[in-house]
C-alpha cells in the first residue's frame, strides 16, 4: 500500500508488479490487525475453522493471493465464485489497476499532437492505446460496483470510504496528464497566449467532465471523513483535485464557447459536483448527457463558480483549514496558497 501512495502522488509506476504477489493474502480484516504471531494463528483458526469444530491450522489451507483475486477478478468471476472481500483486499486490488493507467496514461503521453494523416502507424498506434485505457476505466468500474455492493451493507466503513478517494484519483489519471498540469501552474514552457492556453488545456484535461467528477467525489469523500479517521495523504488528493479544477477554470473562464475547446456543454441546471452523490440522477445526467453546469459548495449550501482559478482555489484551500494541520497539510496549503497569490 506504501508503494501504491507513493507512486500515485508522485506520478509514477509502482514499483511492485501483481506478479509478484502470489503469497497468500490474510482474507479477514482482523488477521491484518493482529499484534502477535499467537494472536494471528488464533484468529486465523476462527476464520478458517472446519465444520465440527475441527482446526484449520496444519490442514493446508491457503488464503488467496493477490494475483488469484486479480485473476478472478479481471475473469469476473467474483460474484459466480462467491468471493467476498474485505476492504483492505479492495485497496490491494486498485494497486494493478493503478499501475495499468500509469502504463497506457505515460505512452499516450509519448504520442504528438500532430494529426497528419500520412502517419497511419502512429494513429492506430495512439488510437489502440486509447482503447486499451478504455478497457482499464470499465474495470475501475467493475471495482467500484463491488465496492458500492459492500458499502450497502457496511456504511460507515473508514477504510472502504478511503478507497473510494483512491479510486477516484486513480480514475482521474486516467483522463487527466497531472505532470502536465503541475507545469503549468510553474508556467514551464508556457508563453501566456490564448492559443497555446487551450492547447495545453487538451493535454491536461483530456475528458473534462469526467476530471471534475471524479474532483467533485474526492472533494465530497474527504469532507465527510471525520479528522481522526482521514488517511494521511488527504491533503495530497484535495491539492490533485484542486489543480485540476484549476486547470479547467482557465479555459473555461476565457471563452464562452466551451464546447469547441472540449469545455462545459450548453448551459443547464447548476449543480454542487462536491456534493452530491455518484448515484444521483444529477450527476448521471451530467456524464451520460454533459449537461448541467457544476459548481462548489460551502458548508451552508452556497454555490461557488468555478469559472475563476482563484476562487477554486481558495475554496480548497478552506477545505484544508477544516482538517487537522501538520507539516505535511500545511505545505501542501502553501503551495496552492502560492499558486492563488501567482
Amino acid at each position: 500500500m506504501i508503494d501504491q501512495d507513493l507512486a500515485l502522488f508522485h506520478d509514477t509506476a509502482p514499483l511492485f508488479s501483481v506478479t509478484e504477489f502470489g503469497a497468500p493474502m490474510p482474507d479477514s480484516d482482523r488477521l491484518w490487525q493482529a499484534k502477535s504471531a499467537p494472536e494471528w494463528s488464533q484468529i486465523f483458526e476462527q476464520v478458517h475453522e472446519f465444520s465440527g469444530g475441527y482446526s484449520s491450522l496444519g490442514s493446508g489451507a491457503r488464503p488467496m493471493s493477490l494475483h488469484d483475486l486479480f485473476r478472478h477478478f479481471l475473469d469476473d468471476e467474483m460474484a459466480s465464485l462467491g468471493i467476498g472481500m474485505t476492504p483492505l483486499q479492495m485497496r490491494l486490488l486498485l494497486h494493478p489497476l493503478q499501475s495499468m493507467v500509469c502504463h497506457y496514461g505515460q505512452l499516450m503521453s509519448c504520442f504528438s499532437d500532430s494529426l497528419s494523416s500520412r502517419n497511419k502507424t502512429r494513429t492506430v498506434t495512439a488510437s489502440s492505446t486509447r482503447c486499451r485505457l478504455e478497457e482499464v476505466q470499465s474495470l475501475l468500474q467493475r471495482w467500484y460496483d463491488m465496492a458500492d455492493r459492500y458499502l450497502k451493507v457496511n456504511p460507515i466503513c473508514a477504510v472502504m470510504q478511503a478507497n473510494l478517494v483512491m479510486f477516484h484519483l486513480i480514475s482521474l489519471n486516467a483522463v487527466t496528464n497531472f505532470s502536465e498540469i503541475e507545469r503549468l501552474a510553474r508556467r514551464e514552457g508556457f508563453d501566456g497566449t490564448y492559443q497555446q492556453l487551450v492547447w495545453t488545456h487538451k493535454r491536461c484535461i483530456a475528458d473534462v467532465e469526467e476530471a471534475v467528477f471524479h474532483c467533485g467525489q474526492v472533494l465530497r469523500i474527504i469532507r465527510s471523513m471525520p479528522r481522526g479517521v482521514r488517511p494521511p495523504w488527504w491533503a495530497g488528493a484535495i491539492y490533485r483535485a484542486a489543480l485540476v479544477l484549476w486547470t479547467d477554470s482557465l479555459i473555461n473562464k476565457e471563452t464562452p464557447a466551451a464546447n469547441a475547446s472540449g469545455g462545459f456543454p450548453s448551459p443547464g441546471p447548476t449543480f454542487a459536483i462536491d456534493a452530491l452523490p455518484v448515484d444521483h440522477p444529477v450527476i448521471v445526467r451530467f456524464l451520460s448527457k454533459r449537461v448541467g453546469q457544476p459548481a462548489l459548495s460551502k458548508r451552508d449550501g452556497t454555490h461557488i463558480p468555478m469559472d475563476h482559478g482563484v476562487t477554486v482555489l481558495a475554496h480548497c484551500i478552506e477545505i484544508m483549514d477544516e482538517g487537522t494541520s501538520n507539516r505535511f497539510v500545511d505545505g501542501v496549503r502553501n503551495k496552492l496558497d502560492r499558486l492563488m497569490r501567482s
